[in-house]
């Protein structure tokens, strides 16, 4: 299969949203994946290069929900708290009239499977409902990233968001600004997320949560900015011949956040669009 640009990838991966893509890319986790640079410096995926995992595959991987991420690290098999939740959960479980009794290897693979679960089963709602759980527990911000300077890079300066650390913000400001992230990463307000997106969900949380206690902030005027440059960046977006960014790059050209020169470039593009569908259309034939 040829290789796709990151719009036809992020479709076929059934991402709403490219930045996905992206920061994978940033991070270098695509490197086997891409192309080398053609003349103006665009690279493609290869979606299913030889000797390497279907990129699916690879994606999948890179985003599953991890029991040893960032601010969650895995405890030693015989850690005393695993017979501890093992306890909690057989308990919970004889509440409700059932005799089965749980080991702490039992209760650890739950706990490594339920975030996962949840999305599989439920979508973006049943992993809203996980995080408020965890949320009112106490349990969910358990610490910064471990890299502080990657995220900095990603937010700070001329990126996609501000880089403000310090004081740490109140929990109404905080999660509006986690659920602004990872709604920007996964294209969508999560409450409607579903299949592969929703899958990813609890990761991109993970995600955002660490970052913004680190110090990233939310700016939708540079978010939409940096959008509208990648897809720009495509010369068949510029030609107005890629279906996959038309919709993206209209809804950024009607927000009204773009500085003037995408403004104008995005206009320009999506004007193209409009011409070549002009072209496309059958000539109409008069019968006399």
């Amino acid at each position: 299969m040829p290789a796709v640009t990151f719009s036809e990838a992020a479709q076929v991966l059934g991402f709403r949203s490219r930045s996905t893509l992206y920061r994978l890319r940033d991070e270098g986790q695509l490197a086997a994946y891409l192309t080398p640079p053609d003349a103006t410096g665009r690279q493609l995926l290869e979606l299913t290069p030889r000797n390497l995992p279907p990129l699916a595959e690879h994606v999948a991987r890179c985003v599953r929900p991890q029991i040893n991420s960032p601010g969650r690290q895995r405890a030693p098999r015989r850690d005393g708290r695993w017979e501890l939740l093992a306890q909690l959960l057989t308990d919970a479980l004889a509440d409700t009239g059932q005799s089965l009794r749980l080991c702490d290897a039992e209760a650890e693979a739950i706990a490594a499977a339920l975030p996962a679960a949840m999305a599989r089963s439920f979508g973006g709602p049943g992993l809203e409902q996980l995080r408020q759980g965890l949320t009112a527990a106490g349990c969910w911000r358990a610490g910064p990233i471990d890299d502080t300077d990657a995220a900095r890079g990603w937010w700070g300066d001329d990126g996609w968001g501000r880089w403000e650390p310090g004081e740490p913000l109140e929990d109404a400001p905080f999660w509006q600004h986690v659920g602004s992230i990872v709604g920007g990463m996964l294209g969508g307000p999560f409450e409607q997320l579903a299949g592969p997106a929703a899958a990813e969900l609890h990761r991109q949380l993970q995600e955002a949560i660490g970052s913004v206690e680190a110090g990233a902030r939310w700016d939708a005027g540079r978010w939409a900015a940096n959008s509208a440059r990648l897809l720009l960046e495509d010369d068949d977006c510029q030609a107005g011949r890629c279906p996959h960014s038309r919709d993206e790059l209209q809804r950024l050209a009607d927000g009204g956040l773009l500085p003037p020169e995408l403004q104008a470039q995005a206009a320009a593009a999506l004007q193209r669009y409009q011409e070549n569908d002009q072209q496309a259309e059958p000539l109409a034939v008069v019968v006399s």
